[in-house]
C-alpha cells in the first residue's frame, strides 16, 4: 500500500486543473493513482492552511482551487526542485 500524498502533491494536481474549474479530493486521488483515503490529511492541511478554496461544483464533488497563498507555496517548491 502506498503512502499519503504531501500538500506539494495536492498543490500540484489541484493548480494542474485549475482552467478546467478546479480538482475534487477524488480527482486528485485518480491522478496520482492511489486511494481517497490516501489524499485526505494533506488535502485537510492544504485547507486549514488557506492554500485551497471551494471553486464552485460538479454534478457529483465540490472543486477547489489554489488560492493566491497556494499558487506561492506550489511556485516557490517548483523553484526549490
Amino acid at each position: 500500500m502506498r503512502r499519503a500524498i504531501s500538500v506539494q502533491a495536492v498543490l500540484q494536481v489541484v493548480g494542474e486543473f485549475d482552467e478546467s474549474g478546479g480538482a475534487s479530493v477524488g480527482l486528485v486521488a485518480w491522478e496520482l493513482c492511489i486511494d481517497e483515503r490516501l489524499v485526505l490529511g494533506a488535502w485537510e492541511r492544504a485547507r486549514v492552511a488557506e492554500l485551497i478554496a471551494p471553486a464552485g461544483a460538479d454534478q457529483h464533488e465540490q472543486l477547489w482551487r489554489l488560492t493566491p497563498a497556494g499558487w506561492a507555496a506550489h511556485q516557490g517548491e517548483r523553484e526549490n526542485a
